[in-house]
């Protein structure tokens, strides 16, 4: 969630008094596109980290989407900063102290301005709409650009290298490098969270250059992308892949981490009213199996309990490469000592309920987000959830639409129990 203390989450809520979208153009060649140009019911963003059944590694592209007036300046492949600017009420409503006659009847309250950085990207497109002076924008995140640039044959040239200096690969060491590597690729320092974490020291097997010859370019599609390589390190280490508001990858994860121990993340906001929502009887079930593939076509199977709850079922690029892989996913659960567990999938620990909700300008939400919202019926007084997906709708009267989708069983139809 947007770092806004809860205090002022509750003023720009119950008090609004104006709100604004703005478009900058970091590299100052056109100018700021202000509210007097842009459409203000047209324009949405979506972020989320996983958009269908549950699935590790997120890496989903962010999408603005926006139209703008009387800008006559070529847009396409611009980069692009998008910020939210909310002037708010501070203090009470209350009358002068000389009520009448007097020129100041109502002081009124304080007004406050609030800006934050919202979106970070490219510009796709912005083709002109029916009306000649109206273009609409469409601009995606980085993943998008991640998205389009292959990277086989690197992932096989970088693997040899570390390989004929007797160097380990651990997950940090492929991760930093992939993401050097794409620093070079689009000519520009993307910034990016320290890699930390689950798995980060673990040494990664791949295919040997000399033993294994061939198998890791066998094992490696040709259209194998940054973003694919991105999602599987951080699938391995547990985590989401985002771009935050600034630009910045980084990793969402869905548990609490203190030092090696980890815990069921708390509730980041509690929300007591709504404009619509819907919600599925069920809470997906507990995950208590870990398949995934190495060496090809072999299966490594991690179970935590026999009874018949979820299987988590992965399809990971890197794991495929490796002849081996215990550590990695021995480490997604460990006993620590007596009274703590290192533990990021198994139990309940990632466990929510499937929900669609409106709960109107609440922009500083975001994707990893855990919401518990209040309904009052007897038999579901609060849907505590994920939020996976959020999209933002119009400026002024801004509406904000969490959800979380997933099915009860995950894996129920891949996988039997033994």
């Amino acid at each position: 969630m947007i770092n806004i203390a809860e205090s002022l989450r509750k003023k720009l809520l119950e008090n609004p008094i104006h709100r604004e979208i703005i478009i900058k153009f970091p590299d100052d060649d056109i100018a700021d596109i202000g509210s007097e140009n842009i459409i203000a019911d047209s324009f949405e963003l979506t972020q989320s980290i996983c958009d269908s059944d549950f699935e590790l590694g997120g890496c989903i592209a962010g999408r603005l989407s926006v139209k703008v007036v009387n800008i006559e300046a070529p847009l396409n492949n611009k980069r692009i900063k998008v910020f939210i600017k909310q002037k708010y009420g501070r203090g009470d409503l209350t009358p002068a102290t000389n009520l009448f006659p007097g020129e100041a009847l109502y002081p009124g309250m304080q007004a406050k301005t609030l800006e934050h950085v919202l979106f970070c990207g490219t510009i796709d497109s912005s083709q002109r709409q029916k009306n000649r002076g109206v273009k609409e924008i469409i601009a995606y995140d980085d993943f998008y650009l991640m998205s389009q640039i292959k990277c086989k044959n690197w992932v096989s040239q970088y693997v040899a290298r570390r390989q004929q200096a007797g160097n380990n690969i651990t997950l940090a060491n492929f991760t930093n490098a992939l993401l050097d590597q794409l620093d070079l690729a689009v000519g520009r320092d993307i910034p990016r969270q320290n890699t930390q974490g689950l798995n980060m020291s673990s040494a990664l097997q791949f295919y040997h250059y000399i033993n294994d010859v061939n198998k890791l370019d066998e094992a490696l599609s040709d259209k194998v992308t940054v973003l694919d390589m991105y999602k599987a390190c951080c699938e391995l280490n547990g985590t989401f892949g985002i771009i935050e508001g600034s630009g910045t990858i980084g990793r969402e994860s869905l548990v609490k981490i203190v030092g090696q121990a980890t815990s069921k993340k708390i509730v980041d906001e509690t929300i007591m009213s709504y404009a619509d929502l819907t919600f599925e009887e069920y809470v997906t079930r507990n995950i208590n199996k870990l398949r995934f593939k190495y060496n090809k076509n072999q299966n490594y199977d991690y179970a935590y309990q026999t009874t018949k709850e979820s299987w988590y079922i992965a399809e990971n690029i890197i794991t495929k490469c490796c002849t081996s892989v215990n550590e990695l996913i021995t480490n997604f659960y460990k006993q620590i000592d007596d009274t703590h567990i290192s533990n990021y999938i198994f139990g309940d620990i990632l466990s929510y309920r499937p929900f669609t909700a409106d709960v109107f300008a609440r922009w500083w939400l975001e994707p990893g987000d855990k919401v518990a919202i209040k309904i009052g019926y007897n038999d579901t007084e609060t849907v505590e959830s994920f939020v996976l997906s959020r999209t933002l709708k119009g400026i002024n009267g801004m509406h904000c639409i969490i959800k979380a989708t997933g099915t009860e069983f995950l894996g129920k139809d891949e996988i039997e129990i033994e």
